[in-house]
């Protein structure tokens, strides 16, 4: 994949910017995010295990133009082709109509800033027809999601949910100071000034007011940004917790606890190191949500965890006690 040096793109955020911060899920970057990190693993060392799943289903279609596009440097690729959501709980179905109504010169101005004026004679080819090269683009996205998103896609929106409410606490109780400290190491925020590391082009004119943050899960390890009009300022970056999710998590509840507590319970004993929701438990082992539910309320009664509620959800961790049973049977426990 091309590499590009980064520069700094600084937003001053005037008192109608702070005014407006508000987050989104965006299904339709998601499918693009993954599909990079699909055709260039060795960048994506996380999503080795996702990577190595979905090959099957993946390898044998032909998905140009979508990696015409979607494989350039990743401060350039086409705002277009992930339009920043309207709603913060966005379908893959809002997201694939925007792409489809994108207006025909912002299509092609932001293909040739994408490709510096080389593009390729294929993309010359389907500009020609611009509404048609966006509904392929369309009818790609939707195939890949099909293919290697959505069977995994209720344990990603349970961590992209618990993501959103842990920042939103975070700008509620430290304003932006909170909110931006330690998202990614290229985003930085001093005194109202938003910085962050891309090779995003913006002419540091024109831009809508606000800041939209978009949690994701294969954008890792990289940030991105969006400024350019007609699109809502927004950056996309990794949520916490990626390296965890498809761990394999027989591997941490070692034989005497399952003989003690049975293997689902002691799985996610393993699991409560770190804080988490009933619907990501049952997610991440494949479990019944009535079985999830059930686990957790028996540890609950039994002492050894602690509930924290936020919002409408209930996130569920080991307690001290808890940590002790299993440091008993596996070493040290994992901080927090």
């Amino acid at each position: 994949m091309i590499s590009a040096p980064l520069r700094k793109v600084t937003l001053r955020l005037q008192p109608a910017d702070r005014a407006y911060v508000r987050f989104a899920f965006s299904p339709v970057w998601e499918c693009v995010a993954a599909f990079r990190a699909w055709m260039d693993p060795g960048r994506h060392a996380l999503l080795l295990p996702w990577i190595t799943r979905i090959k099957p289903a993946v390898s044998r279609v032909d998905w140009e133009p979508l990696s015409d596009l979607a494989l350039v440097p990743r401060g350039a690729i086409p705002d277009f082709l992930a339009p920043p959501p309207d709603t913060p709980l966005s379908k893959l179905n809002d997201g694939l109509a925007s792409l489809k109504q994108v207006p025909e010169d912002v299509v092609r101005d932001e293909i040739e800033i994408a490709y510096q004026g080389n593009v390729p004679q294929s993309l010359r080819r389907a500009l020609k027809d611009p509404s048609a090269l966006l509904a392929k683009l369309a009818s790609l996205i939707e195939e890949f999601w099909h293919r290697a998103v959505a069977p995994e896609w209720g344990l990603l929106h349970a961590r992209l949910e618990g993501e959103v409410l842990f920042r939103a606490r975070s700008l509620a109780m430290g304003g932006l100071d909170h909110l931006f400290r330690g998202m990614h190491r290229d985003i930085s925020y001093y005194h109202g000034r938003l910085t962050v590391r891309t090779d995003s082009y913006w002419d540091g004119k024109k831009r809508r007011r606000g800041i939209l943050l978009v949690p994701s899960i294969f954008s890792w390890p990289d940030a991105f940004l969006t400024v350019r009009p007609p699109w809502q300022p927004s950056i996309i970056y990794p949520a916490r917790g990626v390296a965890d999710l498809w761990s394999d998590s027989g591997r941490t509840s070692p034989n005497g606890l399952k003989l003690l507590v049975g293997s689902s319970c002691a799985k996610i004993i393993a699991r409560l190191q770190k804080q988490q929701t009933t619907v990501e438990i049952a997610s991440g082992l494949k479990l019944s949500a009535a079985a999830s539910s059930e686990q957790i309320t028996k540890l609950w009664r039994a002492g050894i965890l602690e509930r924290t509620r936020v919002g409408r959800r209930v996130f569920y961790s080991l307690n001290p006690k808890g940590q002790t049973i299993f440091s008993a049977f596996h070493g040290e426990p994992t901080r927090k």
